[in-house]
């Protein structure tokens, strides 16, 4: 398998009409176009995922999609196309749209509660459904934790001028560095739980499913809730302390404030040269912010 030769939308409505013809393509639309995949939305019912690079990480995706149906109660991405002779895959839409800080202010505290409960119990069915020896066995790797605090010393001392910034890396990264020389529990980790991978009907007001799995790791157990903190950490807060009761399992939200910081930095470290980037201007905006919070969480 290989990757298209480009990604232009009539490339790839060739693509997929060659491998299906039985699909008739009557309207096709750019969803994303990310770092890691290129995604079309084919009918306004069916998403299309191309990975931008051939690596292991989309055949162990697929594996692990397969292996998670009829465990999940969110719904998932239930593939029912791959490609033939590109690498990509098919499957019906999540009906609902990213879940935005203005939907989220617009439920009430009934609807947040079962936002919560979903969201904590979506973690809870996915550590539970493929244990760590498990993931290993079909290619899962550990979590490289010290590669981003090597890369952020690498690269931001040398870039950023600003000193409320370096001072914030600092403290980050030695707080970092002592955390991640702990001894945590290990599971099985989802690893990308951003509003933006979530299936939201802002009509009825619930969460319909979750997708995009291309970052599943095996890592610390606190990992899987620190994007809610790019959120609100007081939302994440509320995840995680329904998830201790549905699991009996002890979090650390200080250990999640820092794994969001950490990923904000090194997301600025990766994009230093694109300073006109969206990701590069909202991890510029969030440093700055949690810098007047440094201590929130800490025990």
């Amino acid at each position: 398998m290989k990757i298209i030769p480009n990604f232009e939308l009539n490339t790839i409505q060739g693509v997929i009409t060659t491998d299906f013809p039985d699909l008739k393509i009557e309207k096709i639309t750019l969803v994303d176009n990310g770092w890691d995949n290129v995604v079309v939305e084919i009918n306004d019912n069916i998403i299309f995922r191309f990975p931008k690079d051939n690596g292991v990480n989309f055949n162990t995706e697929v594996q692990v999609l397969n292996l998670l149906q009829g465990k999940i109660s969110l719904q998932i991405p239930k593939i029912e196309f791959l490609g033939k002779l590109f690498t990509y895959m098919g499957y019906p839409k999540i009906q609902g749209s990213n879940l935005t800080s203005e939907i989220f202010n617009s439920l009430n505290s009934e609807q947040k509660q079962k936002l919560t409960f979903d969201l904590a119990n979506f973690l809870q069915e996915i550590h539970g459904a493929i244990l760590p020896y498990e993931a290993k066995k079909i290619g899962i790797e550990d979590e490289n934790l010290p590669s981003y605090s090597r890369s952020i010393k690498l690269v931001l001392p040398n870039k950023i001028s600003d000193k409320s910034v370096l001072d914030f890396m600092e403290t980050t990264v030695k707080e970092y560095e002592g955390m991640t020389q702990e001894k945590v529990e290990l599971v099985f980790l989802y690893n990308d739980l951003h509003t933006e991978n979530m299936a939201f009907d802002a009509t009825a007001k619930k969460l319909n499913g979750v997708f995009d799995f291309g970052d599943i790791m095996i890592g610390d157990v606190n990992m899987d809730f620190y994007p809610l903190y790019k959120f609100d950490p007081y939302f994440m807060k509320a995840v995680a302390e329904k998830y201790q009761e549905l699991t009996s399992r002890k979090l650390n939200l200080r250990r999640m404030v820092i794994y969001g910081r950490i990923n904000e930095l090194s997301d600025l470290a990766e994009l230093i040269d694109q300073p006109e980037s969206t990701v590069y201007k909202n991890a510029v905006i969030r440093i700055k912010k949690w810098n007047l919070e440094m201590d929130l969480f800490k025990q």
